[in-house]
């Protein structure tokens, strides 16, 4: 009897503890994401010092320099070993090119012990400078990294207030998007952790803007990637309606099936999805200025620049608490 009371005593406490590290007051969180915090990381990624990031240039190493700073500030644990740094070559296939590319990759561990992961991504490449002009690429994707940076942030601070994640988060800056996705290529060819351990990727690419939206709504977001993995639309929508964000949330590429299919395969979540790993693209989608000099600072709309990275930190908390 002395024994079986012990026990539900124990198991009370247990019960006790478990709830009070997972009870999150998240609006105190998302309360941390507005201009401020965004606005920091886009202008020095887009600044003309960082001379348009390009690959294996001066200015691509500054902006790798100053992730990997953060991530460390932030208190993430490196995912290779003793480095955040996964450094290869432009191009996979011929070794002989010397020109380096670099993944900044730090991780925000589980609460408690745990072999699964999300990994959140978003690359930090763009063209550098074609012509004599410098394409700074501020929404492209210096706005995806912005974004990651302040999440990178958000789930580390949870962690070290013991309320969460219940997952490994990995939080990725993938380089060579812009050649032919070697970073994340890269990165899903040489996993230091079996593929299936990953749940899932959310990769952020180009989310500043408000150029293309999909109604009349400029609050908006493109999600791609929920017609393969269903499940995720619903935390999302879910997501959007419980914490009063309303977004007008697009899953289907402006009705294009079609077009929606070639741009999903654009980014670096198809590195990851042809390895069979659920992936999403989260976007504002292309408009007059990508791929251009114009591709500046100055039209970022910090306001739902902000509503969309919180609206990426209630999806990425739905994943790693509902395991």
């Amino acid at each position: 009897m002395k024994k079986t009371f012990s026990l539900i005593i124990t198991l009370y406490f247990l019960f006790q503890f478990t709830s009070y590290a997972y009870s999150q007051n998240l609006g105190r969180y998302t309360s941390e994401i507005d201009r401020n915090s965004l606005e920091g990381y886009l202008t020095f990624l887009a600044d003309d010092i960082t001379f348009g990031r390009g690959i294996g240039t001066t200015g691509h190493q500054i902006a790798g320099t100053m992730i990997r700073e953060e991530f460390k500030k932030f208190g993430l644990i490196p995912f290779y070993d003793q480095t955040f740094t996964q450094s290869f070559y432009k191009n996979l296939s011929d070794l002989k090119d010397t020109v380096i590319g670099r993944n900044i990759i730090g991780v925000v561990q589980a609460q408690y012990y745990s072999d699964q992961y999300l990994v959140v991504s978003a690359h930090y490449d763009h063209l550098g400078v074609l012509g004599g002009r410098i394409y700074n690429g501020a929404d492209d994707n210096a706005s995806g990294v912005a974004a990651l940076l302040n999440l990178a942030r958000l789930f580390s601070e949870m962690r070290a207030v013991k309320e969460g994640p219940r997952i490994n988060i990995i939080f990725a800056a993938f380089d060579g998007k812009e050649s032919n996705m070697a970073g994340s290529e890269d990165f899903i060819r040489r996993l230091p952790i079996p593929e299936k351990n990953i749940l899932c990727n959310i990769n952020i690419d180009q989310i500043g803007s408000i150029f293309a939206p999909p109604g009349a709504d400029t609050n908006y977001v493109l999600v791609l990637g929920t017609n393969r993995y269903k499940d995720f639309r619903r935390k999302i929508d879910s997501a959007n309606r419980i914490n009063n964000l309303k977004m007008d949330v697009n899953y289907d590429f402006y009705g294009s099936p079609e077009f929606a299919e070639i741009f999903y395969k654009s980014s670096d979540q198809y590195s990851f999805v042809k390895k069979g790993i659920p992936s999403l693209l989260v976007t504002s989608g292309i408009h007059m200025h990508t791929y251009k000099p114009t591709d500046d600072f100055y039209f970022i709309n910090y306001p739902v620049l902000a509503n969309r990275t919180r609206l990426i930190f209630y999806l990425i908390n739905a994943i790693t608490t509902s395991r």
